[in-house]
């Protein structure tokens, strides 16, 4: 055996003992799962994650190699993440909730912390039209856009693991967009005050339904007219008002879990 192969040996030594390791780590990680679950703890925490990349980052003699092994372990710990919420949540998570209460920037939020694959419903839309959806309504209309966007749901939700943004709001019009949504998943709302989204989205200049009359009295009334939609199709809700992006994300992932128990003691009790 020449250096070269001995040295490829020495390599593949060390990647069974590497996957051996991360195997191990992996099966570890999915009984703390198990236990914060049964103690009704956070699942997730950033600063237990920035400890351990420190502690790995200690590990390691060789300082030329020190930031990359970190570096690797912040995949590492992104993989234990993804498998946590693969056993946590074996569904889809749909946001919706009136225009300005967070659905994209929570939802981005959400999927790093959960490691879960992301869609915008509009995103989508937007896609495959080939135009905005201003120009969309613009050019074609509300409800040609409404049929667009009950199709793109329709399509998503055989999807899971995944986190769907829905729109700008009005996505709750329609009962089947509801019961896609549903039925392989859990609908949330994220609710905002007509305030609130108006500090929010009152600059923006990208708003169809709101371009002739940008005011909170008009947030308020069209608000007001999905109200009861939001509160019969939600399985969550959540308030979004003067929270930070990241509050809201982890309350999610809190109440997901609680929402997780209940239907465990429901089904005990059946």
């Amino acid at each position: 055996m020449n250096r070269l192969e001995e040295l490829r040996a020495k390599v593949d030594a060390c990647d069974q003992l590497l996957a051996e390791t991360l195997e191990k780590r992996m099966e570890i990680i999915l009984e703390i799962m198990k236990v914060k679950k049964e103690l009704a703890v956070p699942i997730f925490s950033k600063d237990r994650e920035r400890e351990v990349i420190q502690k790995i980052g200690n590990y390691v003699d060789n300082p030329e190699f020190r930031e990359e092994i970190k570096g690797i372990h912040t995949h590492v710990l992104r993989s234990c993440r993804r498998i946590q919420s693969r056993k946590l949540f074996p569904y889809h998570i749909s946001l919706v909730g009136f225009m300005g209460s967070g659905k994209t920037t929570v939802g981005r939020e959400l999927s790093k912390l959960l490691a879960m694959d992301q869609i915008d419903v509009d995103k989508v839309i937007e896609d495959r039209a080939k135009m905005t959806i201003s120009q969309i309504f613009k050019e074609h209309g509300e409800p040609y856009f409404r049929e667009l966007e009950r199709k793109t749901v329709e399509e998503l939700a055989q999807y899971n693991n995944i986190i769907v943004f829905c729109g700008g709001g009005g996505i709750v019009l329609d009962d089947r967009n509801v019961e896609n949504m549903k039925k392989n998943g859990v609908l949330i709302w994220l609710k905002a005050s007509p305030e609130v989204i108006y500090d929010r989205i009152a600059k923006e200049g990208t708003r169809p339904l709101l371009k002739d009359d940008m005011s909170v009295s008009k947030i308020e009334s069209m608000m007001a007219s999905r109200l009861s939609l939001y509160e019969g199709s939600a399985d969550l809700v959540i308030d979004t008002d003067y929270k930070s992006v990241e509050e809201v994300s982890l309350e999610i992932v809190e109440q997901l879990m609680r929402l997780d128990i209940m239907r465990m003691i429901d089904l005990k009790s059946l």
